[in-house]
């Protein structure tokens, strides 16, 4: 399956799929994710302002929903943000918790 294909499977409105992995043998699957190009509006997880920049991104791996018969594994792309109303660095969690499966992750 090509990404655009896997971010279809996936329907988590605002990210896609740049990359898998199946390990047959494992009987895994492992779908890297990050914003779609239209979704870029960051907002701080602590007081919810909204800011323009990330200074910093870093990955985290949740277990989502087996997919067909292999144990999946979705590596979101985040980000981190200076926010001045809420005083100094956080992570931008905001949009990822949008989802339900984020959110229970998180």
């Amino acid at each position: 399956m090509r990404e655009t294909d896997w971010t279809k499977v996936l329907g988590w409105p605002g990210y896609r799929v740049y990359r898998h992995e199946i390990n047959e043998a494992a009987k895994t699957l492992k779908l890297w994710v990050r914003r779609k190009r239209g979704n870029r509006k960051l907002v701080c997880s602590g007081c919810g302002r909204k800011l323009s920049e990330a200074y910093d991104t870093y990955e985290r791996e949740v277990r989502d929903l087996p997919c067909f018969e292999f144990r999946t594994t979705v590596v979101i792309e985040l980000y981190r943000v200076r926010c001045p109303d809420w005083g100094g660095e956080d992570r931008e969690g905001a949009a990822a918790t949008e989802q339900g499966t984020f959110q229970q992750a998180l």
